[in-house]
């Protein structure tokens, strides 16, 4: 056990003493590398972009132009007269000519058909009127101010010839649609229902008038047309045939002048009328309240009579 003692007596100082610590070794610092920054292109020009124009949508003016005025009923009534005169009138004579003198007349169905080609389409081409247009000095014009397209004059100025149309067609082919059989029945039955068809335009067409504020027939609404008074712009003249139509009006004026006479009459017999029933109503009542005075006084006496 000595032995033991003595060889941990001699290890324990040399245990004791401190021992040096391992000093770091000082780490080179990594020099950044010097970089060689490449030259910068030169700069490049931009061509400037040119902005692309935003087209703006065209909006279409709605309603009745502030600078026409709608026309009369006045004038509505001879413009419609007289494109009927003008369409239809030739053809009825021609149709009197068939069905009663039992003749076919050449000359009368030139006529008729010069004078629909004429009022459909030869005046309304050169000057966007019709003959009852000149007559009465008005115009079809669209919310735009510009005369509406030629579809719009054929189908308004066609309605009361395609309706005519439309009877013929029922009264010849009606019967066929019972009687005959096959092709005939069905090309019967065709024929009938466009005579048909032509029939309810005619009275749509006259129904959407009535109930316009404006009073713009079906094909009217369809192609946004109004009827309105026909006023000369300054400088406008009118020459040769046009000029001639124009000189029409004179006849549509003195219709005018004689029906605003006649309406001015019927005002002053409406204004003396009143005034006599006025005058007799006063001179009734004034009759009354003095028969009611005197059998007030009546009464009063025969009160104070029975008293005293």
């Amino acid at each position: 056990m000595g032995l033991l003692d003595k060889a941990s007596d001699a290890a324990s100082p040399a245990a004791k003493k401190p021992v040096a610590k391992a000093k770091p070794k000082a780490v080179a610092k990594a020099k950044p590398k010097a970089v060689k920054i490449a030259d910068e292109p030169a700069a490049v020009k931009a061509k400037p972009v040119k902005a692309k124009r935003v087209k703006k949508a065209k909006v279409r003016p709605q309603g009745l132009p502030s600078d026409f005025e709608i026309a009369s009923p006045n004038s509505r009534r001879i413009a419609w007269f007289t494109n009927f005169v003008v369409n239809l009138g030739p053809i009825f004579g021609f149709l009197f000519a068939v069905a009663i003198l039992d003749a076919f007349t050449t000359t009368a169905a030139i006529i008729a058909l010069t004078a629909l080609i004429l009022n459909l389409f030869v005046v309304p081409i050169m000057s966007g009127r019709t003959l009852g247009n000149f007559v009465s000095r008005t115009k079809n014009i669209t919310s735009s101010g510009v005369k509406p397209n030629l579809v719009h004059g054929i189908l308004g100025n066609s309605t009361g010839i395609l309706s005519l149309m439309g009877i013929v067609m029922l009264m010849i082919n009606a019967g066929s649609m019972f009687t005959e059989s096959g092709s005939a029945q069905i090309w019967a039955s065709i024929w009938s229902i466009i005579g048909l068809v032509f029939i309810i335009l005619f009275f749509v067409n006259s129904s959407f008038r009535r109930g316009s504020e404006t009073s713009q027939g079906l094909y009217d609404s369809l192609f946004g047309a109004y009827l309105v008074k026909h006023v000369p712009a300054e400088g406008e003249a009118s020459s040769g045939f046009i000029g001639r139509l124009e000189g029409m009006a004179s006849y549509g004026d003195r219709f005018t002048e004689r029906s605003e006479a006649r309406k001015a009459k019927k005002a002053e017999k409406a204004e003396k009328v009143k005034t006599v029933s006025e005058s007799t109503a006063d001179d009734s009542i004034d009759a009354e309240s003095e028969t009611n005075s005197d059998t007030e006084e009546e009464k009063a006496s025969s009160k104070k009579a029975k008293k005293n």
